[in-house]
């Protein structure tokens, strides 16, 4: 494809979600997509779970013929050695610091929730908000490995190119580089609801399974608190996890598409939506159909 015309599909993009608003299609349901460009062979989008739920795990083998055919595989991320040495050097201050930021009186309930999911109390302590706030979002006892490292080691396995989406610094960057006092009120709120969050992994995973990726988003949305203070908290955090994401995403996906033969697999709330990767790669004039 010629520069120009490259350049001109990048302006789409960016010219969104009015264009995506005002030809919005419906891609609430279903979780394998094929995309295509012109004469370019189909290339594949699939929204996962991050999530090693054995029920969740079992959907990777389905999967192994298409990835088999694919040029090229692009999860979310890959989480090699270097990738969890740049996380654990960036989610920890140099000292005992989280305390003191969130104040003592909020400390102890955090500390105690953190301990459930593991976490040291020596590093707890030193625990950056945002790093510490992901923590209280993931499911106590997490299984390992996830959805997306299963699909990543069938690819391998294969012989498939690999290729991330994003690079660890970017994940880490869309929320440690938000406002440190919507880090510091989002903590307190994960730490004092955490009950509630962690009973929604189940409809989560339910939703997720039944290929209801609405429903997913709806779960999620409802999630967040209903106190009136939050509110724009709650609201920079979904732009920059969801909104801004959702833009990289198509951006890299769109040359690969135009080549054809991918095959993508990143988190199902990406997918849907009128700001969503799907109806942004539709704006951009690819051909979006359901795949069952």
């Amino acid at each position: 494809m010629d520069r120009r015309r490259f350049l001109l599909q990048l302006a789409a993009l960016a010219a969104l979600p009015s264009r995506l608003r005002a030809a919005e299609a419906d891609y609430s349901r279903g979780l394998l997509w094929a995309v295509r460009s012109g004469d370019a062979p189909v290339s594949h989008l699939y929204g996962t779970l991050h999530s090693g739920d054995p029920r969740v795990l079992a959907r990777a083998s389905p999967l192994r013929a298409r990835i088999a055919e694919a040029r090229l595989f692009m999860p979310e991320l890959v989480t090699d050695a270097e990738a969890v040495s740049i996380y654990q050097a960036a989610s920890v201050y140099g000292s005992d610091d989280l305390p003191r930021r969130v104040g003592r009186a909020k400390w102890p309930r955090i500390e105690k929730m953190l301990t459930l999911h593991g976490v040291d109390p020596r590093v707890a302590v030193r625990l950056r908000p945002w790093a510490a706030l992901l923590t209280l979002l993931q499911p106590v006892a997490a299984q390992q490995p996830s959805l997306d490292e299963a699909l990543i080691t069938l690819a391998r396995a294969q012989k498939v190119a690999v290729r991330p989406l994003e690079q660890v610094q970017e994940q880490i960057d869309a929320i440690a580089l938000l406002p440190e006092k919507t880090q510091i009120a989002l903590l307190i709120d994960a730490a004092r609801r955490h009950d509630r969050l962690q009973a929604a992994i189940e409809p989560m995973t339910v939703a997720w399974l039944a290929g209801e990726v609405g429903e997913l988003s709806r779960i999620n949305s409802g999630l967040m608190s209903e106190d009136p203070a939050l509110r724009e908290h709650a609201r920079l955090f979904m732009q920059s996890l969801l909104g801004a994401r959702n833009a990289r995403f198509a951006e890299r996906l769109l040359p690969e598409i135009h080549v054809g033969g991918v095959f993508a697999a990143f988190g199902a709330s990406h997918l849907a939506g009128p700001d969503g990767v799907l109806a942004r790669l539709a704006a951009a004039g690819c051909r979006i159909e359901s795949v069952t």
